[in-house]
């Protein structure tokens, strides 16, 4: 998607569009799957009399209505349960681009960085022990360091060891505090 057809979109959908945000459940879908197909199929189930007409990764919607309000606005970030970011970007200075130019000059880059990992990431002995503990170890590396969905487990870890070093409930220990995701997490 360019940035001239995310213009031209939004300019369609005017500027109080109706969102309605349903998960997937019930299948993990392959790259192969048509996502609108398999979302209406998962509506129709549970008798949901629903069209969709469009589906936008939550960080290209958060970039289009920037845009739309602004022409200026050239990134958007996420900073919820996940994180990640996009951006307009020159498409001549895209390299895995291979065809056309847009005529507005831009494209819109999705940057999924919260699978970002680096040496230079500053994890603390909590977020490696998460990531080893995690359903995905070693990815979404940023994403755990981050975002909403992990802080509340970050925490709960240095508070065990505060706990068990410093004693603050006498020779025990709270069980729950034991319990990975016991502190849940609001976005």
């Amino acid at each position: 998607l360019n940035a001239s057809g995310l213009d031209k979109f939004l300019k369609s959908i005017g500027r109080n569009p109706s969102y309605v945000d349903l998960e997937l459940t019930e299948q993990k879908l392959t790259r192969r799957e048509d996502v609108v197909e398999e979302l209406t199929k998962s509506m129709q189930k549970i008798g949901l009399d629903m069209r969709v007409s469009a589906l936008v990764n939550d960080t290209i919607g958060t970039l289009a209505g920037g845009r739309f309000y602004n022409q200026d606005v050239i990134a958007a970030v996420i900073l919820g349960t996940g994180t990640n970011a996009a951006y307009v970007e020159r498409a001549n200075a895209i390299p895995k681009w291979h065809g056309p130019l847009p005529k507005s000059g831009g494209m819109v880059i999705n940057m999924e960085w919260g699978n970002f990992r680096s040496s230079h990431l500053p994890l603390t002995e909590y977020d490696v022990a998460l990531d080893a503990e995690s359903l995905n170890p070693g990815e979404q590396i940023f994403d755990k360091l981050i975002s909403g969905m992990y802080l509340g487990d970050i925490v709960r870890r240095a508070l065990l060891k505060m706990v068990e070093e410093a004693d603050f409930f006498g020779d025990t220990v709270p069980p729950k505090l034991r319990v990975p995701f016991i502190l849940r997490y609001a976005c």
